[in-house]
């Protein structure tokens, strides 16, 4: 056995949850780099796009370049930040709250599959030990 147990599971999760194993519907024309960003600006007030940066562990002028793609796909808007002019923010479009939103009822979904084919007795706990993964990840 080259991979652990865990290694596999993790990595079934992963694919399980990302745009492949979700029959690339989740987010439509974004990749999951793009996902994750118009997820960053949809819950940033007037983004910055480094902050965009931190959250993808890119560069700036790597997230600049997702940033570029999402307005040109209409998603985004680029703003001169009102407190410091050389700032450049980033503000999700309705186009781009219709999308999240829709990838989110579309997760929610597919877990809830996923939690019927497990014990009720294990549907919170899984829950909130993911939550826990998920902030633990962000440290």
């Amino acid at each position: 056995m080259l991979i652990s147990e865990l290694s596999r599971s993790l990595i079934e999760i992963a694919w399980y949850f990302g745009s492949k194993g979700l029959n690339e519907n989740c987010c439509e024309d974004l990749s999951m780099s793009e996902f994750i960003a118009l997820d960053k600006i949809s819950s940033t007030v007037d983004c910055p796009i480094q902050e965009i940066g931190q959250t993808l562990g890119f560069t700036k002028s790597g997230s600049t370049r997702i940033v570029n793609r999402l307005e040109k796909k209409g998603y985004v808007r680029k703003l001169i930040s009102t407190e410091d002019a050389r700032i450049c923010c980033v503000v999700i479009t309705e186009k781009g709250e219709e999308i999240i939103k829709k990838s989110d009822i579309g997760y929610i979904e597919k877990f809830d599959q996923l939690l019927e084919k497990m014990p009720e007795k294990f549907h919170q706990e899984t829950k909130v030990v993911l939550k826990a993964i998920a902030k633990a990840i962000k440290k």
